[in-house]
């Protein structure tokens, strides 16, 4: 019993667990029942949703299709290959195809056609994937569109399609065009109001007034012409729209003024002249016949005559050759009053330029005559400062640059014994001699007669000297006689770059200049005679005070010479260099009064023959004193003996305030007398002087004069050059 129990039990345990595990299964089919009855719940419901997607999605497919059928402007769809897969009623229109031939084909080859495959904005907008924008004019429709292109892609970045968009814009570009063209005009309206307002330069208010005409009026061709009362025709000024050759056959022809052209424009104000009048008469005038018979077609004219208040100014001449068929719609809507308006203007500032020349021209005469006066005025005082040639001469050549157009001025002087003419003052041309037989100026010597050349390349048997000018590029040039004591001594020559440079009254100013001139060069060479005549007697002079003893002959020559050598070497000037020469020559005339038996003594000078000796330089200044033209050279006598360190005589002055000149002497002075053989002793060779000047430095010799002789007879034992324009010391 004991045993069925047990058993019993193990049975009762086993079916408990089945039945909780059947139990567990059952409330999972029971879950499973429940989320199956709630999905086809929600697949119920979505198909509902997608039942009434699709609806919606098909109404508005339809409504799509319908407003992109309905759009005025051209739309069509292509695919990656730019084949057109939807095209709205527009684009079939304007591609003038039916829709089975327009869909599958590339759209560059239906519409717009073009020669080099999809159009640059479609290539564009695939790159990055955006909106891009090309403006596309079809000649064949006369059409104008704004293309919009947009590139459609997947989520991968693949292109799916394209969509184009061409909007018509042809009615905005007409408009915008017509506006442009009127700012145009207006602006260029301007321009010729600005030109007659501020321009009083005829030439230049001409160039604009063309320029702007031409663009104003749409013209192929603008010619502007000015009247010549003298010649009683119309001259060419300006021309814009010619070819190369009919601008030199516009600017070689004039318009008379009895031409019909011409009376049709002045009796109406302004002219418009039909192809049917051009075709029947031709142009009118035998300028314009010639200008336009070959090379360009001619359909009509607009001119516009100039005239003032004495009379005609100008015409104006717009030419239209057909060529351009704008030009040709714009002179036939261009108003009558515009060209009047153009015609008043223009004409206006005609006059008032040609009033404000005249006057110009008066004044700028009136002050060229002042101005000459005064230059002329400035020779006189600089010729009269000066009596030297050579200042004379580059004064006047820088005058006369300021009075006469010219490219080149030259004084030549006449040298006999080179037999030419030799350059002593100029500019502007190469050649510095030339010979008598090379150049037609030699006329001149024998006719004393000026010449004037007009044109130099006009001379058949042209000479060496003139052709090698014409080769330098000279023109033209006067030559004027230089006459100093009844003799020509030189020609002054005014050159030009142009031919006919010249006028009358350029000759009479010459004429007066080269007076003027050679007064100037008489007045010197009568100074430099006198020059030469006192420094003779000043020479004369000094050899009979060196003649006193015969170890002294020579002496104030050698002295003069070694004086100036340092003044040169120190950079003195003209002028201080003859006072120097006048002081050398001069230095030792204190010993007119000194005993030949001093002079000649063998030995050394006793203390009384020494004081004696030591009064020769203030005797020369009281000799010199009253001579009025030695005063500047007075002191330099009288203290060429005195020291550097102040150890001299007569007064024992020292260092800078001893004259430079009289510093110079002293050196030169103490170099001779080393150099020359004396009574009691012979002269010291150049290496004992050079000692001699380096150790007395400082105490008996300016040490700047010493060191600057001593360079001097370095570079002569050297073969050098002496050395030339040294910063003089003070003291000068």
């Amino acid at each position: 019993m004991g045993v069925e129990s047990e058993d019993l039990i193990k049975k009762i345990e086993a079916f408990k667990t089945e039945l909780a595990k059947k139990q567990a299964e059952l409330e999972k089919a029971w879950a499973q029942e429940k989320e199956l009855k709630d999905t086809s719940r929600a697949m119920l419901n979505l198909l509902d949703d997608l039942n009434k997607s699709s609806a919606n999605m098909e109404a508005a497919k339809k409504d799509w299709e319908t407003t992109f059928d309905a759009m005025l402007d051209p739309v069509f769809i292509h695919d990656s290959r730019f084949r057109v897969v939807r095209a709205n009623r527009a684009y079939q229109e304007a591609a003038g195809l039916a829709f089975h031939d327009i869909i599958g084909m590339p759209y560059y080859e239906v519409f717009p056609k073009t020669q080099s495959g999809p159009c640059k904005g479609c290539l564009k907008a695939i790159e990055p994937g955006i909106e891009e924008k090309e403006e596309i004019y079809i000649p064949q429709t006369g059409k104008t569109f704004k293309m919009l292109f947009y590139a459609m892609k997947d989520a991968a970045g693949k292109q799916l399609c394209g969509l184009h968009v061409m909007e018509n814009i042809t009615d905005v570009k007409k408009a915008e065009d017509a506006m442009r063209r009127e700012l145009e005009i207006i602006r260029h309206l301007l321009m010729i109001s600005n030109a007659a307002a501020r321009t009083t330069d005829i030439d230049r208010l001409m160039e604009q007034v063309v320029s702007c005409l031409n663009t104003i009026m749409s013209s192929d061709i603008a010619l502007s012409y000015l009247w010549d009362g003298e010649g009683g025709a119309f001259l060419p000024s300006h021309a814009t729209g010619l070819s190369h050759e009919q601008t030199s056959l516009f600017l070689t022809e004039h318009i008379g003024g009895n031409d019909a052209v011409v009376k049709k424009a002045f009796n109406g104000h302004a002219a418009i002249i039909g192809k049917e009048t051009l075709t029947a008469e031709g142009p009118g005038t035998d300028a314009l016949k010639r200008l336009f018979s070959r090379e360009t077609r001619l359909e009509s004219l607009a001119v516009i005559p100039l005239y003032g208040r004495l009379g005609p100014l100008g015409l104006l001449i717009c030419a239209y050759t057909g060529l351009n068929p704008k030009g040709a719609e714009a002179l036939e809507r261009m108003p009558e009053e515009l060209m009047n308006g153009i015609g008043s203007q223009v004409s206006t500032a005609l006059d008032e330029a040609r009033v404000y020349r005249e006057s110009t021209n008066k004044s700028m005469e009136l002050s060229h005559k002042i101005e000459t006066i005064k230059i002329m005025h400035e020779i006189d005082k600089h010729v009269l400062s000066t009596l030297e040639p050579q200042e004379i001469l580059d004064t006047a050549v820088l005058m006369i640059s300021k009075i006469i157009p010219c490219d080149r001025v030259t004084v030549v002087l006449v040298d006999r014994a080179r037999g030419g003419f030799s350059l002593i003052a100029g500019f502007g041309t190469k050649n510095r001699f030339a010979p008598f037989e090379d150049t037609n100026a030699s006329e001149i010597l024998k006719t004393g007669r000026l010449q004037y050349a007009a044109d130099l390349r006009e001379i058949g048997d042209i000479k060496p000297l003139e052709k090698s000018l014409l080769d330098e590029g000279f023109i033209s040039h006067i030559r004027m006689p230089l006459t100093v004591k009844g003799e020509i001594s030189g020609i002054l020559t005014v050159g030009s770059r142009h031919a006919s440079a010249y006028t009358p009254e350029d000759l009479s100013t010459m004429e007066k200049l080269a007076s003027q001139i050679s007064v100037a060069l008489e007045n010197a060479r009568l100074v430099k005679d006198l020059e030469e005549l006192f420094i003779g007697i000043v020479r004369t002079l000094s050899k009979v005070i060196d003649t006193k003893s015969p170890w002294t002959q020579g002496h104030s020559e050698r002295v003069t010479e070694y004086a100036l050598e340092i003044g040169r070497a120190m950079g003195m000037g003209k002028t201080q260099l003859k006072r120097l020469e006048l002081a050398g020559l001069l230095h030792d005339i204190g010993k007119i009064g000194t005993y030949e038996a001093i002079l000649d003594k063998p030995g050394r000078l006793s203390d009384e023959e020494l004081e004696i000796m030591k009064r020769h330089p203030s005797a020369g200044a009281e000799i010199l004193q009253p001579i009025k033209q030695l005063a500047d050279v007075v002191s330099v006598i009288k203290c060429h003996h005195e020291f550097y360190d102040g150890s001299g005589y007569p007064d024992g002055i020292k260092g800078e305030s001893i004259p430079l000149m009289a510093r110079m002497l002293t050196v030169a002075d103490a170099v001779d007398a080393m150099s020359a053989d004396r009574p009691y002793r012979k002269g010291k060779p150049a290496s004992a002087i050079m000692q001699e000047l380096k150790r007395c430095s400082g105490t008996q010799f300016d040490p700047a004069v010493a060191k600057t002789f001593l360079s001097i007879i370095e570079a002569k034992w050297q073969g050098a050059a002496p050395p030339q324009g040294a910063e003089p010391p003070q003291g000068a």
